[in-house]
């Protein structure tokens, strides 16, 4: 039988849907045919797309192209294929092929449609979102993410702008292996251009090769490693290092061996600084010897953790810090060695200082007075107050008040309030946690920030009175306002801190519903009054309207009634009140 007879059979059974024997047909013609036809191929395609035999379909649609470039059939059905195997640019570009063979002839109408539909379906599907966006606004948006190896695996244009854009490559983070560390920071000479502004070495590898400096017993492999990674750090320009984050490492030390000199021009360049060890080490105190803390003038920001410090000799060598956080476990702080860094840094704008011990110094002189005129973000943890410490301690421009597990903490909130030089006008967020106030002090030190907007007080004094004056307007008679709050609460303030919107009063088993409900629904009703809720504070120009309550927390307050949980749940956006503590794993 011919070639053109097993055709037309195999067309016939396959439009009654025999696949199978058209299948049969086909493959019986097509050697007969030895190349004469391309519609053979094509009409073998379309059973094999039929019975989902995709690849076997594109062979054939290909080799219909072979036999006959100048016609649509082999394109159109190869766009279709592409399209299913998700493969869009392919699809794409045998879409663009097979509408210029079906030229303009109107009997090839619904099939131009059909392409045409496709092709933009192909096209959304891969166009990128930020295409149009130039190069100088993409980098922008790249240089926010730190993983320019992940960005290079978006897509090819991506992958282009990527590697061939040093300022990508700022960041370099080293971890284990070591000789993978070492790969790494040779890749990111290449691709950076040696230009490496934040330098990173995570304690997985410092630990192990970087920690041991000072002639510490060190495996020989170990210390080979190390001086091949010193090696090359070295090769990058140390100059552009403007941040770098050491986790186990000796920090004097190492810092010395990467740049050599201590007044090396380029240490001079570093201006964040973070150092952290997994356990309380053994090294020197910072500041004990210029060895191990060299004289950065440059540095901004220090962080440090689980370091010992020598506080008098350490704020020798870091005079113009702008934020300074210390975390240590198992020694106490003194506040009386913070005193020593803050008389040594006039320009901090942010104080952090937490451990897990404390203990209740001995009370000695009364200190001498000090003006932190720039100091807005303080954070106190567990740290050590005698009576005095925080006396003579002004804080004129403070914004957050942050206390944790603190001794002594009304001592903090009474010396700050009675502070002539301590204004509590830009401050928007008090919190504390675990500390033991009287109620009349927190309400003075609110009496005074009619800007607060989040107010955190966990446990530690009697909730009730502090939400009765919230709840309380300040022209009001009330037993909270004593003669002496009353002549501090400014008269023109509808109600005590009109700006709050989070309030967390957990911990307090003695919280009832009524304070807390007659602080939402007062402030609810001064927000939607068009008159009695605006107020204007001093030195502003227009208007403002007192807010209702938008986070509301009262975890283990357990004499809040159940009955009133869903009233909260509706005039409060976010609540909370959960009776019992979380389990974990619950």
């Amino acid at each position: 039988m011919s070639w053109k007879k097993l055709f037309a059979e195999g067309i016939e059974r396959f439009r009654r849907e025999d696949l199978d024997g058209a299948l049969k047909s086909f493959d019986e013609a097509i050697p007969l045919a030895d190349g004469a036809s391309y519609a053979l191929h094509d009409s073998r395609a379309a059973v094999y797309e039929k019975q989902n035999r995709l690849k076997d379909a594109l062979r054939d649609a290909k080799k219909a192209i072979d036999i006959a470039p100048t016609q649509w059939h082999g394109y159109f059905r190869s766009a279709r294929l592409f399209a299913a195997l998700n493969k869009s640019s392919s699809a794409l570009r045998m879409c663009s092929l097979a509408l210029e063979r079906l030229g303009e002839d109107p009997k090839h109408d619904g099939r131009r449609r059909e392409l045409t539909a496709l092709r933009c379906q192909l096209e959304a599907r891969t166009k990128c979102p930020i295409a149009g966006m130039p190069v100088e606004l993409l980098l922008m948006v790249f240089d926010l993410v730190c993983r320019p190896v992940a960005l290079s695996l978006v897509c090819r244009r991506w992958r282009e702008i990527a590697l061939s854009h040093p300022t990508l490559w700022h960041s370099l983070v080293l971890a284990e292996p070591p000789k993978k560390a070492i790969h790494k920071v040779q890749e990111w000479h290449r691709r950076s251009c040696g230009q490496v502004a934040t330098l990173t070495i995570r304690k997985s590898l410092g630990g192990v090769i970087l920690k041991p400096f000072g002639g510490r017993q060190i495996h020989p492999d170990d210390l080979a490693m190390r001086d091949v990674i010193l090696a090359e750090l070295r090769r990058l320009d140390l100059a552009h290092v403007k941040t770098c984050h050491l986790e186990d490492v000796d920090i004097g030390l190492f810092l010395t061996a990467l740049w050599g000199d201590i007044r090396s021009p380029n240490l001079q360049c570093l201006e964040t600084l973070s150092a952290s060890q997994s356990l309380l080490g053994r090294e020197e105190p910072l500041g004990r010897t210029e060895y191990n803390i060299p004289s950065w003038a440059n540095i901004r920001i220090l962080r440090i953790s689980n370091m010992k410090c020598h506080w008098m000799a350490f704020t020798v060598f870091v005079p113009g810090l702008t934020s300074f956080e210390y975390h240590i476990t198992g020694l106490p702080v003194d506040f009386e060695s913070i005193r020593y860094l803050l008389r040594a840094n006039p320009t901090l704008e942010k104080l952090v200082v937490g451990t897990n011990t404390s203990y209740t110094p001995y009370a000695t002189d009364t200190p001498e007075p000090l003006t932190m005129t720039h100091l807005h973000h303080v954070e106190l943890s567990s740290v050590a107050l005698s009576p005095v410490s925080t006396r003579n301690l002004s804080l004129p421009s403070l914004q957050v008040l942050r206390l944790s597990r603190l001794p002594g903490s009304a001592l903090v909130i009474e010396n700050l309030v009675g502070d002539p030089g301590t204004s509590f006008a830009e401050l928007v967020e008090l919190t504390t946690k675990n500390c033991s106030f009287e109620t009349l002090s927190i309400t003075l030190a609110l009496s005074r920030a009619p800007k607060l907007e989040i107010l955190q007080l966990t446990g530690g004094l009697d909730a009730n009175v502090l939400a009765e004056s919230l709840a309380s307007p300040c022209s009001t008679p009330h037993p909270v306002f004593t003669s002496e709050i009353r002549g501090l609460v400014p008269t023109e303030l509808p109600i005590l801190c009109p700006s709050l919107t989070v309030l967390d009063l957990s911990g307090s088993p003695s919280l009832r519903t009524g304070p807390v409900m007659r602080l939402v629904k007062e402030r609810l009703g001064l927000a939607a009054s068009q008159d009695s809720g605006k107020f204007r504070l001093p030195g502003q120009d227009s208007d403002q309207r007192v807010s209702c309550i938008r986070s509301l927390k009262v975890d283990g307050c357990i004499r809040i009634e159940a009955e009133m949980l869903p009233w909260f749940r509706k005039n409060v956006p976010q609540f909370s009140c959960r009776y019992l503590p979380e389990r974990n794993g619950s």
